[in-house]
């Protein structure tokens, strides 16, 4: 029996018993992506059914001119189970719609390390056996942890949270780094780095949320979390993800042959001209991230912390490639915490110039102060 799924290109779209099976089962009926997960069924009401709210999305495309096109692979193939894989239709449609960062093989990797999940994670259906450790990165002001078991519910806190205490007027920053170099290297060790999994709370200075980022790196599993003050609440809210806003600019030009590059992080609020020229800041090269509207509830949904690590990292390896000799970064940052983090987190150590951060002080002159210096 073939049963035939609502088209979302012009293609054959059409999976047997065995196919939907597999790929319903495996998934345990959740959505594949790591920062997602949502059970795919919207439960049966006094007066409704139960709903599907799930979609069946195509690793290579299932139209040649579709995502991930692939005009060699057979179409009986397209709809066979190994190319496919479960998805929320949030996390569908972004997988389609970036298909630069979502590529086939990336899908793979996520498609094959969810069903891992499911297998170690799920033996009964809502309940979870995976455990992260927990990282409170905080400032002056109390930090409310009351809520992080809700933010990464199916999953849980593995023991206390570890807090760590940055002081936001701090007299040596690289003593902080220090600290949280130190931190991360106790958070990383013991285990395979990569799968080691870490829940970050991050309410301080952002010099020191994107010092986590860098010490933590790319290669183990991170969650981030947002406060939202409103709600006092850890937890993501469950709405739709806005559109992708982010426009980079300053990367089109020739190479540069100076020795340094500024990075501008426009999230929060507008970076002005007249600042960077009191920081001092170099502006040969000069590279912008911006999105529309610049403002302190930018930040609502985790795709943004994945869409902006993305084009974080995308223009620190074409800043290497345009400006090969620079000596060294300037980064200024105006923005949420845990998108510091996740900053931090592109930031290779093996592949980068040292690193300068900036704190911003509102009633001090210059605005901008050298924080802490990321030696490679």
């Amino acid at each position: 029996m073939n049963v035939t799924a609502t088209p979302r290109a012009r293609a054959s779209r059409s999976y047997t018993d065995r196919t939907l099976k597999l790929l319903w089962g495996r998934a345990a009926g959740r959505c594949a992506m790591p920062e997602c997960r949502v059970e795919l069924f919207a439960e049966a009401t006094e007066y409704d059914p139960v709903v599907v709210i799930g979609e069946i999305a195509h690793v290579a495309g299932a139209a040649d001119a579709g995502p991930r096109g692939a005009p060699e692979l057979a179409t009986a193939r397209r709809n066979d189970y190994d190319n496919l894989i479960l998805l929320c239709q949030n996390c569908h449609a972004r997988i389609d719609g970036q298909t630069g960062f979502y590529s086939v093989a990336k899908l793979k990797d996520i498609k094959q390390a969810h069903e891992v999940w499911v297998r170690a994670s799920l033996p009964e259906r809502g309940r979870s056996r995976t455990g992260w450790t927990a990282v409170a990165l905080r400032g002056d002001h109390p930090l409310d942890l009351g809520t992080a078991a809700e933010a990464l519910s199916p999953d849980f806190v593995l023991g206390a949270p570890q807090v760590l205490q940055v002081p936001t007027d701090a007299s040596d920053w690289q003593a902080i780094d220090a600290m949280i170099a130190a931190a991360a290297r106790q958070l990383l060790s013991g285990e395979d780095t990569f799968d080691r999994r870490i829940a970050v709370f991050p309410l301080a200075p952002v010099s020191a949320c994107i010092s986590l980022g860098y010490h933590l790196t790319s290669r183990p599993h991170v969650r981030l979390f947002q406060h939202h003050r409103g709600e006092r609440s850890w937890a993501w809210r469950r709405q739709l993800a806005p559109a992708q806003d982010i426009v980079v600019s300053g990367l089109d030009e020739g190479p540069h042959r100076g020795r340094a590059a500024t990075f501008a992080f426009h999230y929060s609020a507008a970076i002005t001209d007249d600042v960077l020229i009191e920081a001092a800041a170099p502006l040969d090269f000069r590279v912008d991230f911006r999105v529309h509207q610049p403002s302190t509830g930018w930040l609502q949904h985790p795709d943004q912390l994945i869409w902006a690590a993305f084009e974080a990292r995308r223009a620190f390896e074409r800043a290497v490639q345009l400006a090969p000799d620079a000596a060294a970064w300037h980064l200024f940052y105006a923005g949420p915490a845990p998108l510091a983090v996740a900053i931090g987190q592109q930031l290779n150590p093996t592949m980068y110039p040292a690193i300068q951060l900036y704190e911003y002080r509102h009633k001090e002159s210059p605005r901008y102060k050298p924080s802490i210096r990321l030696r490679a």
